[in-house]
């Protein structure tokens, strides 16, 4: 095929499913050549979770779909996407609820290790 025949065909682009060390490589232009794993660390979800709803060909791996709060019944057929702009806001701002709320316990969990950790210390020192 030449490159005319290349660009009248219907050229599509394949289905992407993201790790934590891919990149976009796309749109998006500051996080566009950032690993999705330091997306999650710059608290940058509800960019992502627009993403994986938005667009038809991108998804990602189940364990960052949960970290972004995208629960089993809301995963959606890839490829695919919601068209209807006002739903996907609705489920965006559901999984980003979950992922406060992900966060809130996490917090818990670390002051909870900390204390535990400083009493142990007051105790090796008496």
């Amino acid at each position: 095929m030449d490159i005319l025949e290349f660009a009248n065909s219907s050229y599509s682009v394949n289905l992407r499913k993201l790790t934590r060390k891919s990149r976009l490589g796309f749109g998006y232009k500051e996080i566009k050549e950032i690993r999705i794993q330091d997306i999650l660390i710059m608290n940058k979800h509800k960019e992502l979770i627009k993403i994986y709803f938005g667009l038809d060909k991108i998804t990602f791996m189940d364990d960052i779909l949960d970290e972004l709060g995208i629960s089993e019944e809301m995963r959606i057929e890839k490829p695919g996407k919601i068209k209807d702009l006002e739903e996907r806001n609705k489920i965006v701002a559901q999984a980003l609820e979950t992922v406060k709320e992900q966060k809130k316990i996490e917090v818990a969990a670390f002051r909870e290790m900390a204390k535990e950790m400083r009493e142990e210390l007051k105790k090796e020192q008496e």
